[in-house]
């Protein structure tokens, strides 16, 4: 059990640190990180996902009437003020301004839930001996699907 969840950090440690790389790629212009690019990507990750463990969860609570009055707009402040505090932390990791921060959160959180949805194909199973189901006759498929 141990060790499917160290597998679980490491994939969402990977995972993290390439959508950090990934951002940090796409908004050079305002979020610079530097050499070693992939050694600095793993500890922005790393402090990215203890942040988002720990600290987060804290914000949300102490802004949930001001999160449902904005109908969810300050977890998105909420998320650019993490990246400026792991750029207060972290000397390798420069962001230049807050809105260069907001938009670097917004491409990590997309890119780090499109991989993780490609990751979670699941292998389901089907009944073929339903009493309502029409007689297949072709025997190019198993038993098993992709969903």
């Amino acid at each position: 059990m141990k060790i499917q969840k160290i597998k679980f950090y490491l994939i969402k440690l990977l995972l993290t640190s390439f959508a950090v790389l990934f951002s940090a790629w796409l908004l050079k212009k305002g979020i610079h990180i530097q050499e070693p690019r992939i050694f600095t990507a793993i500890v922005v990750g790393i402090t990215l996902i203890l942040l988002n463990t720990f600290l987060k969860p804290l914000l949300v609570a102490l802004t949930i009437p001001l999160t449902l009055f904005s109908f969810g707009f300050s977890l998105l402040i909420i998320n650019a003020i993490v990246i400026e505090l792991i750029d207060f932390i972290l000397p390798g990791f420069t962001v230049d301004s807050f809105i260069w921060a907001l938009l670097f959160s917004v491409l990590v959180s997309l890119t780090t839930s499109i991989l993780e949805g490609i990751g979670n194909v699941q292998v389901i199973r089907y009944n073929n001996n339903h009493p309502n189901k029409p007689k297949d006759d072709d025997d190019d498929f198993t038993p098993y699907e992709e969903v």
